[in-house]
Order: structure tokens, then C-alpha cells, then sequence
């Protein structure tokens, strides 16, 4: 068993001190203070307050206030040492739970904070409602087991007593070994060693004595605390702290058993419930919500570890004259200055934070998403990897100069990250928690030893660390994240900068927005500015690129233009005529074949190239030149078949800096040949560049050397794609593609894809 025996001790007042006694039961309390030598520590829960009668050195009699306290941490008080308690919260009175505390003892100090909240922000179980549901995990209502046999009802107060929950013995006989009480089942997980503060009133419509409490494994195989205590009918004040014993895996529960002591139109109830771990209580750093000193230690959800001299205000108002001079940062839980920043413009002086500036190819993260919710996440290789901070130029105009290098890390196990500075080992940190982002962070002193520029190198051990928004600052400590790309504006001056919001409009519906992902688009996406340069205006009618401008659904009129317009604006394409077979009596008398040769024709239309040539595809899969000119005779002796029955065959066009490309097939079929050979063609060629990809793929079917394309329904064709992206596969091959042609565009393709068609042969 893990129950907690504390001791109990009574402080009196000194009658003459003129001072008053303002604690009341459930106040914590705390004295602190150094006697020269040692530091003196007191933490006590005040169990009962009173005024006790005693004579001074002439027998007058002097009223002496005092209290009893539970000491549950830190040393007993003895007598001749100052027993100077203050209040620093309340177990079950949120009027008493806050205080101002004021050191200059402890290890960080000196600070004064403001304190509200730790026994009830943190609370593990704080009901203050009933209909709980028994051995069901609920935080904020009250429950009890065996409800089949009493009734139970919830009170926002009885007397002095808050949150109060009765239950009411009925009629129902119970079965053997049914359990009738009060169960409370823990929310939030608890785990050895953490130390459970149990705190409540109870009373009950008869006296009761050893009344069972007890706190374990919902299931009630394990009890990790065990105690009996006595009921009256006037409300008491109990207390229990348990050590925990086993892990956090495991539910707990709060149960006081009343099987054996309710009888009919009996009533128990219990007040004022609090479950908190001790550790919650003692330490201010959770319960701080303001802070004037050293305001090293304070754990911010947002701002992490802070540190050095300052205040810090959960909540700050400020009217009239209010003047900032320095940085003023906005972020969010996971923004961290990224979305809001006015200050000085040259803070990260790091090369593209956004985007990696890494000597070595680093792999981007597809499912990962940075904390800063800007930028690339980038998975580290086992191999030392290097990250150019700044060039040679910077490096000098910097040396003796401190800076701090700061990231965001996340790896799938727990390991060491080395930095390598100047090609040798600087420091090790070591990354304790698995999954879960944490920022790092490294000082050191910039020196000109090589003319190279300034490089951090990292190396890991780790199977998987993903690494993200780094920053390199002047100073010791990292500040919030500023982003960066690959063009850096070194200058002293002050600016602003906004990632997320707009201008004008409403704030939640703004007429020109600020998009998270760097972008600027209007209220109504007419137009949109993307990070990298690219847009469009009227709906994406009108679209550009650093090169290229597209215009979609624009109405033009045609005789607006001049004839030299009209020759640019015309279709173009190429096509080639000509025979496609060649064919022998059979495959063993290959003297004989109709016709002799093949002449292919080819026609550009609407243009005239300024170059031309002929090539024919080889088996290794590559294009060779044949020829230039307009016309080229094919001969079943031409070494371009390579030994193979198909030849193919393109012309290629050049005018004005653009390629016009047409392919073309020719087979050679045998007698006696009857089985069913697939040729698919592409209107322009199997290569595109610049992502420009547009043409029409083209099946056709042979039996025995004869077209017999017509002769089979175009339901009877079903096109299917393979890339090297599966899942954008499944998504495209989920629609049908049906028919004898398929068009090709730049959204069917990224970066290289195979097409193929499978045709169902039918008597049709």
C-alpha cells in the first residue's frame, strides 16, 4: 500500500503579535526563508483552524489563534524557527487560490509572481455537475457505483459546503457483492512515483464509522492507497495523498464504499471534490500568471523556456501612451513569429530557411508540416550533411562576433544530433522524446580560419530526424522564427511583415488577402500572386510564369490583329502521310515484299520551319537522325529496324525557338500471321519540355498485318496510367478513359508517366 501518512502539526499565533489568522480549511501553505545557513521549506494543507485559550506569564488568560496543518512536503516545523505561513492556493475555494509571491530565495531568483489556479487548472477530477456514468472517465461530474440502488442528486451548495453530491439509499435489494458509493474515474493518467492529493467533504444523515476510501485500478484489482475514515452528520473536511505505484497505462478511480452502511431513505453526501498531483501544487511555474524579474523558468505553451530579467503577462491592457521600441512579434501554438512581425528587417541571417540551402541533396518531407506552418521540412541522411549559413564575405565582416543557430527537430527515436563547425565536432545534442517537434538550439563564436563560407554540418545516429525552420541570429538565445528565402536584405532599418490576414474589407473576409503559404490573392479569388511569382488575374483566364503568359476564355477579335499576327496566332502542328505496312508472302521468303519502299510525306501547317529533320526511335530507346527535308523514303532494308518488325519514325519542326513534332509507325506483316498486335501513336511525340505537354494518343489494332481499328466499338477501348505516383494513379485510373484517343495534357503527366490501352475483341 501507498498511502501517505502525513504528519500533522499546530501552529499557534503568538497572542501578543497582534496578528490575525486569516487561513481557512484547504489552504495551502508555504513558508520559505534562509536561516543563515540553510534554506527552510515548509509546504502544509490546513485542516482545521481554531482559537485556543492560554495564560501568559501572570496567569492572564490570552485567546491564541491557530490551525493544523497536513505537512506534505519539506521540513517540520519546530519550535524557535519563524512559522510565518503564507497562503498560495486553495484546494476547493477559487476565491483563496491565487497570491502574490515575492523571493529572493529561490534558485532563480529574485521575481515576484502572480499566482492563481494551480489546484484547479491542472485539477485531475474537479466535478461540479452530477449524471456521471460509474467506471466512465469524467473530470467535471460526479458519479457513484450501485446506482440501480440508490438515487443520487447534485447541489451547487448545502451550508458552507460547494458541488455537492448526495446519494439517497432506495428500496432495491442488492446481490451479493454489488458495491454501493461514491466512484470518481481519472481523466488524465497518473504514473509512479507522482504523489495524488485527495481532498473533499462529506457528511452523511447518521454517524457512520470506518468507512472504507480507496485509490487504485478502476477495475479494482490493485489499490495503491487504502484508508478508513469516520462520517458525521456535520460536514468534515477529509484528506489523502497516495504515491502511485504502477503505470500510467492503467485507469484509476476514487472509491468510498458505503455497501454496508446505508439503509433505506439513508443519505451520504461529499463537497467540494478535488484530485490533483501534488506536483501541481508546489510548483508555481504552471500556476504563474504574471511575472516581474528573472523570468528564466517559466514554461510559455507558445514561447517555450523563457529567460534573463523582464515581465511576462498572460493577459496585458494598456490605454493612453503606449510606446514600443525594440521588436514587436505575433505567433500562434504552432505559427511561432511567422505569421506576424514588425521589427528589425535583417534578424535570421540565414540563407533560405524556407526552402534549404544544404550542400548535400537533402530529401523533402511529402507528410510532414513544419511547427511554423511555413517552409520545407527536410528528413537529415545518416551522412553528414552541410547547410551554408552565409558566404566567405559575411563571415569576415562577423568574426569575434557570438551567434545562435536554432531549429526545429522531430526523429522517431531518441538519440544524439552532432554540429560539426569548421569541419570538426562543436557540440552533441541529444533529442529525449520521440515524435514530438522540439527547438534546438546551438551559440558559438564566428571565426575566419578558412575562405569558405560559414557551414554548420549535422550527424546523427537516429533512424529518421526531420529537421525545419532554422535561424541564425546574433546573441546566446533564439527568439521567435523569422523566415527567409534565398535573397537576404542586409540593413539596420526597421520593418513589417504579415503571413497571415489582409487589407481592407473585413478582418475575417478581407478584400486583399494574406494567404499562410506566402500568397496574395483577392477576397474573391479574381487574382492570386503565388509565393513563387507565378498568378493569374479574371479567374485564372489570364495566367503567367517567369516565362510564359496563358490566356483562357479571353474573347480577342480576330481582325483587331495585323497578317503577322494572324501567321503567330494560327494552330501549327505537323503530320505525316504515307503507307504504313509492308508486306511478305511469309516469314521465310523476305525477297518478296509489297510495296518495294514507302515515301512519307510531311506537312506543316500554317508555318514554315526554318529547320527540319527526320529520326527513327532505336531499341536502346533512343532518337537517332536519319535525314532533312520534307519527304524521306522508308526501305525494309534500312538498318533502322534493327532487326525488329516496327519501325517508328518522327519529323521534327523548328520555328521561332518552338519544336513541332509528329510520329509515325510502319510494321511489316507476314502471311499467315494471325494474331492481334496494338500500336499506340502520339500526335506530338513522346517528349515534352517546360511541362508544355499536349497531344492526343492514338490505338490501333492489326490482325494478321490488316487494320482493323474500325471494325471494334470505341467502348471496347479502356486507357490505364503508370507513374511513379501510386496514389495519383489510383485517382486517375478511378475515371473511366474511354475510346479509340485519348488527349494529353500537362495535368495528366508529372514529369513522366506510361499510358496503356487495353482493348476488349468482340464479333461487333
Amino acid at each position: 500500500m501507498s498511502l501517505y501518512k502525513y504528519a500533522r502539526y499546530k501552529v499557534l499565533l503568538d497572542p501578543e503579535s497582534h496578528k490575525t489568522q486569516g487561513l481557512q480549511v484547504g489552504d495551502v501553505v508555504r513558508r520559505q526563508y534562509l536561516d543563515g545557513k540553510n534554506l527552510i521549506y515548509s509546504l502544509m494543507i490546513v485542516l482545521q483552524t481554531g482559537i485556543d485559550t492560554i495564560l501568559d506569564k501572570t496567569g492572564k488568560e490570552l485567546e491564541s489563534s491557530y490551525f493544523i496543518g497536513a505537512l506534505i512536503e519539506g521540513d517540520e516545523p519546530v519550535n524557535g524557527e519563524l512559522l510565518d505561513f503564507v497562503r498560495t492556493t486553495n484546494l476547493f475555494n477559487a476565491d483563496r487560490s491565487g497570491a502574490l509571491y515575492l523571493t529572493a530565495s529561490d534558485s532563480e531568483a529574485p521575481f515576484m509572481d502572480i499566482i492563481d489556479g494551480m489546484a484547479f487548472e491542472n485539477s485531475l477530477c474537479y466535478p461540479f455537475m452530477g449524471e456521471g456514468r460509474t467506471n466512465e472517465a469524467d473530470s467535471r461530474r460526479y458519479s457513484c457505483v450501485g446506482a440501480d440502488f440508490v438515487t443520487s442528486t447534485y447541489f451547487d451548495s448545502q451550508l458552507d459546503a460547494y458541488r455537492v453530491f448526495r446519494i439517497t439509499r432506495n428500496r432495491n435489494i442488492p446481490a451479493i457483492g454489488e458495491v454501493i458509493g461514491f466512484k470518481q474515474t481519472l481523466e488524465k493518467g497518473v504514473h509512479h512515483p507522482q504523489r495524488v492529493v485527495i481532498s473533499y467533504k462529506i457528511r452523511a444523515s447518521c454517524p457512520i464509522e470506518n468507512v472504507q476510501v480507496s485509490f487504485g485500478y478502476t477495475d479494482g484489482t490493485q489499490p495503491e492507497g487504502t484508508d478508513t475514515i469516520n462520517i458525521d452528520t456535520e460536514w468534515s473536511y477529509k484528506l489523502m495523498l497516495v504515491t502511485v505505484d504502477y503505470p500510467e497505462e492503467y485507469s484509476r478511480s476514487l472509491l468510498i464504499d458505503m455497501t454496508s452502511f446505508l439503509q433505506e431513505k439513508d443519505w451520504c453526501e461529499i463537497s467540494d471534490l478535488n484530485i490533483v498531483l501534488l506536483s501541481d501544487i508546489t510548483n508555481f511555474s504552471n500556476g504563474t500568471k504574471a511575472r516581474i524579474g528573472k523570468i528564466r523558468g517559466i514554461v510559455d505553451p507558445l514561447f517555450g523556456v523563457l529567460d534573463g530579467y523582464g515581465a511576462y503577462f498572460q493577459s496585458l491592457y494598456a490605454t493612453q501612451n503606449v510606446n514600443v521600441a525594440g521588436t514587436l512579434t505575433a505567433g500562434d501554438r504552432t505559427g511561432f513569429a511567422s505569421t506576424f512581425y514588425v521589427g528589425r528587417i535583417h534578424k535570421n541571417s540565414l540563407i533560405n530557411s524556407l526552402y534549404g540551402n544544404f550542400v548535400q541533396t537533402v530529401l523533402v518531407s511529402d507528410s510532414e508540416k513544419a511547427p511554423a506552418g511555413i517552409g520545407h521540412v527536410f528528413q537529415l541522411p545518416f551522412s553528414t550533411t552541410e547547410y551554408i549559413c552565409q558566404d566567405y564575405e559575411w563571415k569576415k565582416r562577423h568574426i569575434g562576433e557570438k551567434y545562435c543557430f536554432s531549429f526545429w527537430a522531430k526523429s522517431g527515436k531518441a538519440g544524439s544530433l552532432s554540429f560539426i563547425l569548421d569541419e570538426k565536432l562543436y557540440q552533441e545534442i541529444h533529442i529525449e522524446k520521440e515524435n514530438e517537434w522540439k527547438r534546438y538550439h546551438i551559440s558559438f563564436v564566428v571565426n575566419c580560419n578558412e575562405e569558405n563560407e560559414l557551414r554548420i554540418g549535422f550527424k546523427h545516429d537516429m533512424g529518421n530526424i526531420c529537421f525545419c525552420s532554422p535561424q541564425l541570429e546574433a546573441g546566446e538565445k533564439p527568439s521567435l522564427y523569422q523566415a527567409t528565402d534565398g535573397i537576404l536584405n542586409d540593413t539596420d532599418e526597421y520593418g513589417a511583415w504579415f503571413c497571415r490576414g489582409g487589407v481592407g474589407g473585413t478582418i475575417q473576409n478581407p478584400l486583399l488577402r494574406l494567404n499562410s503559404d506566402g500568397s496574395i490573392e483577392a477576397g474573391n479569388k479574381s487574382f492570386v500572386i503565388n509565393p513563387d511569382g507565378t498568378g493569374y488575374f479574371a479567374g485564372g483566364r489570364f495566367k503567367w510564369t517567369e516565362d510564359t503568359i496563358t490566356l483562357q476564355d479571353v474573347t480577342i477579335r480576330w481582325e483587331d490583329f495585323d497578317e503577322k499576327t494572324h501567321n503567330k496566332l494560327l494552330p501549327k502542328s505537323v503530320s505525316i502521310e504515307g503507307a504504313n505496312v509492308f508486306h511478305y508472302a511469309d516469314t521465310l521468303t523476305k525477297e518478296v515484299v509489297q510495296p518495294e519502299k514507302i515515301e512519307l510525306v510531311a506537312t506543316e501547317h500554317n508555318f514554315n520551319s526554318i529547320a527540319n529533320k527526320w529520326q527513327y526511335l532505336s531499341t536502346d530507346n533512343v532518337w537517332k537522325d536519319i535525314c532533312t527535308g520534307s519527304i524521306y523514303i522508308v526501305t525494309p532494308t534500312f538498318h533502322g529496324w534493327e532487326g525488329q518488325d516496327i519501325l517508328i519514325l518522327r519529323y521534327k519542326a523548328f520555328w521561332e525557338e518552338t519544336e513541332f513534332v509528329s510520329t509515325y509507325t510502319i510494321t511489316k506483316q507476314y502471311d499467315g500471321q494471325d494474331a492481334y498486335s496494338v500500336y499506340v501513336t502520339s500526335s506530338q511525340g513522346a517528349t515534352f519540355r517546360n511541362g508544355i505537354i499536349s497531344t492526343i494518343l492514338s490505338a490501333l489494332v492489326f490482325k494478321g498485318g490488316i487494320d482493323v481499328t474500325d471494325r471494334i466499338p470505341d467502348s471496347n477501348f479502356k486507357w490505364n496510367r503508370i507513374s511513379n505516383n501510386l496514389q495519383s494513379d489510383e485517382l486517375w485510373n478511378s475515371t473511366e478513359h474511354i475510346g479509340k484517343k485519348l488527349e494529353i495534357s500537362a495535368e495528366d503527366v508529372y514529369r513522366k508517366a506510361v499510358f496503356d490501352c487495353e482493348i476488349t475483341l468482340s464479333d461487333s
